[in-house]
């Protein structure tokens, strides 16, 4: 699927007005914030992505080694490595992530920077855009 057809959880760490302008692009959002979970344990948000097949999108690296190195399972992860998070430049870079026309599966750790997006799936090196 384009990455404009993923289903995401947003982390509590997503800004408000980042969740807004995705939703005004058509995605299909649900914040970690509006649904009462800020304070949860980042298991917890991993698993009710995976319940509801969605890609956590996150600030935060602790996703990532969750799932690689402690097995957790996941539905996807959308790393925002980003400098700098101030909302003009992550809007951005979504608006450049919805241009892709790359696929993205399930299960598939995307990692985006200011320059590239790499993508990591499954006993599958890294992959560069």
């Amino acid at each position: 699927m384009k990455f404009r057809d993923l289903r995401i959880l947003t982390d509590e760490n997503i800004s408000p007005r980042v969740v807004t302008f995705l939703r005004q692009q058509g995605l299909d959002i649900l914040d970690a914030k509006e649904e009462g979970w800020q304070g949860k344990e980042d298991k917890y948000l991993l698993e009710q992505a995976y319940l509801d097949k969605r890609f956590v999108l996150t600030h935060d690296s602790d996703f990532g080694t969750l799932t690689i190195y402690q097995g957790q399972k996941s539905h996807g992860i959308i790393y925002l490595r980003l400098r700098n998070v101030k909302f003009h430049n992550v809007v951005r870079v979504f608006e450049e992530l919805l241009q892709l026309e790359r696929e993205f599966s399930a299960g598939s750790l995307i990692v985006v920077d200011s320059v590239r997006v790499r993508v990591r799936q499954s006993g599958v090196i890294p992959l560069t855009t």
